[in-house]
């Protein structure tokens, strides 16, 4: 039976069948789906992906320069080598020696939170000005 005409009596109940041909429907299309991408599934290509090596590209040794920027707390900073104090102008000059050599090695700015930013972006613009390519900054986590 494709269709019901209701209930046998006259009591004018709505009808509480539902429609199961909508279901059978999307099913028989999903079944013809999964008949037919399944054996392509079972067919497996062969993929040889390359692989990088984790290594760079030269023999030697890429160091970090590490550049410590100090507020002295009168208004001046104190600027740091790795560990040697150094001027602003020493500071130039060991950049532009570090900026010609190959591979340039990556320099990174360690500056204290009560630092103004502008004394940071004084010393990012000696960086660019000197042909520094790799910049980051250092943060110390907890304090």
């Amino acid at each position: 039976m494709g269709m019901s005409a209701g209930p046998s009596g006259d009591s004018g109940a709505p009808i509480a069948d539902i429609n199961t041909t909508p279901l059978v429907d999307v099913m028989l299309v999903l079944l013809i789906i999964f008949m037919i991408t399944a054996p392509l599934m079972a067919n497996k290509i062969p993929v040889v992906l390359p692989e990088a090596a984790n290594e760079p590209d030269s023999g030697t040794e890429v160091k970090a320069i590490t550049l410590s920027i100090q507020d002295r707390g009168d208004g001046t900073t104190q600027l740091f080598w790795e560990e040697d104090p150094v001027q602003f102008e020493g500071m130039m000059n060991r950049l532009k020696m570090e900026a010609v050599k190959k591979p340039q090695p990556e320099f990174k700015i360690r500056a204290d939170k009560t630092l103004q930013y502008k004394q940071v972006r004084e010393v990012l613009a000696s960086a660019k000005l000197a042909g520094i390519q790799k910049v980051g900054f250092v943060t110390a986590p907890g304090r």
